[in-house]
Order: structure tokens, then sequence, then C-alpha cells
């Protein structure tokens, strides 16, 4: 299982750094949680040579866990991707996309169950005056720059893009510390009280130091609830950091 997005993005934000990218894309069709390695497009205005063809021969490569990140989309006079590229994505075994431009046929995202993110939904297609500047390389998109080495985590809540995983084990313990402040809450704490569980967490993840010492208590909780059971065990996190999952 991989964090959630508002914990790394938290954790992200505690570092002095970014990587989020909702906003501003936002869910077209939302999943439940993913992480995969990018596979990248970037569009450029103009006809251009080749026109979307790099982008279209691109569905008959090996996507396995790959999440395709479209830049430059918003050149496009519409939707640069819709039901027929989705259908060929996944036949290639794509697990998200994100488009930074108009995506259309939305139901069919959802019918087929491909976690999208894009600026805005479109009617019409991309016309004539877009074409496929690369494929393959580095690309700006929503102002975070992502090539095909980065971790891409999508759910619900958000896009993630990571040049590493090694943001995960903070993220987990962040994620804990929030869940200990709910059940804390929901025991009857005031929100003065329920926040002595995360304070900790945040000022060790702003002073640069590791997380040890918080996370042995409980199985791996921090503080006296123990933390969200779906965090709790992971020890060294060696089982999650790296793969490349849905759940």
């Amino acid at each position: 299982m991989v964090p959630p997005t508002t914990a790394i993005a938290d954790v992200l934000q505690l570092r002095g750094l970014t990587g989020w990218l909702s906003p501003p894309l936002r869910p077209i069709h939302r999943s439940l949680g993913l992480l995969g390695r990018a596979r990248t497009v970037r569009l450029a205005p103009g006809p251009g040579a080749d026109g979307l063809d790099p982008l279209h021969r691109m569905m008959d490569e090996d996507l396995e866990d790959r999440v395709i990140v479209v830049a430059g989309a918003e050149a496009a006079a519409g939707a640069v991707w819709g039901e027929i590229l989705t259908r060929a994505a996944l036949a290639r075994g794509a697990t998200g996309l994100l488009v930074e431009g108009g995506v259309r046929d939305v139901n069919a995202f959802r019918d087929l169950g491909l976690p999208v993110w894009a600026l805005y939904e479109a009617t019409a297609g991309p016309g004539p005056d877009v074409h496929v500047a690369c494929v393959g390389g580095p690309v700006e998109i929503a102002g975070v720059v992502v090539d095909e080495t980065t971790s891409i985590v999508m759910d619900g809540s958000g896009v993630v893009a990571l040049p590493s995983t090694d943001v995960f084990p903070d993220s987990y313990m962040y994620a804990d510390a929030e869940e200990d402040v709910v059940r804390a809450l929901r025991d009857g704490a005031s929100l003065a009280e329920a926040n002595r569980y995360k304070e900790d967490v945040v000022r060790t993840l702003r002073d640069g130091h590791a997380l040890d010492d918080a996370r042995a208590r409980d199985g791996g909780g921090y503080g006296p609830y123990g933390g969200h059971p779906a965090y709790r065990g992971h020890g060294d996190y060696g089982g999650v950091v790296g793969e490349l999952r849905r759940y």
C-alpha cells in the first residue's frame, strides 16, 4: 500500500520541496491509490511532421505499471485523449493517465477503470494544430519536471510526482499521526489535545531528524492510539518502497 498523497505532499512541504500536481490537474476519474512509473509525452503547438502519430505508436509499447504523462496538451484545441486511446493503453498495461490539457469520453474512464487527472473535459478532438514534440524525455507538467524514472502516486485526493520513494517512510508516519488525531477527536478530546499526537512528528520532519523512535511505539503507530491499521507493522517499509502496485 502506498501512503496517501495528502501525507506525501505535507511531508514534501515540510522538507521545503514540491511535487504535487493537483492543482492544477483535477480528477476526471479517481482511484483508491496507485503507484506507477511515468511514461512521458510532450505536445507542442503547430501541426508538425508527424502530428500525434508518435503518441499513437506509443500505445503499441509495453506500458505495464506505467502512468502516462501528457505535458503541453493545452496547446490542442480540444481533447487529446478519449476512449480509443484509453482502451489501447489499458490493453498494454497502463495504470493511470495525467493530461495537462483536455480529455473526453469520460464515461469510458469510469467504465474501463483508468484513473485520470487532467485540466478539463472537452467535447471536440485535438484539431490539426498540435504535435508530439518528444516521447520519453523530461517534461514539465503542472510546474513539476517529470521523467521516465519519476514515480507517480495517485489516489482519490491528488497526484504527486516523486524522483524516488524515499519519502514513503516519513509519509506513513505522518499519516499514522493524523489518524491518531482523528481517533482522539472521536474519543472526545479537544483539537488542541488531539493535535499533540501530530506535533512531534511535524517537528521532527521539519528539523530533518529520523522518525525511528516515534514509529517504535505500538506496532508502528504513533501515540496511544497506535495509528491507522493500514500503516501498522511496516517495519522498515521494505515491502512497499520501490514497488509498482495498485491497491
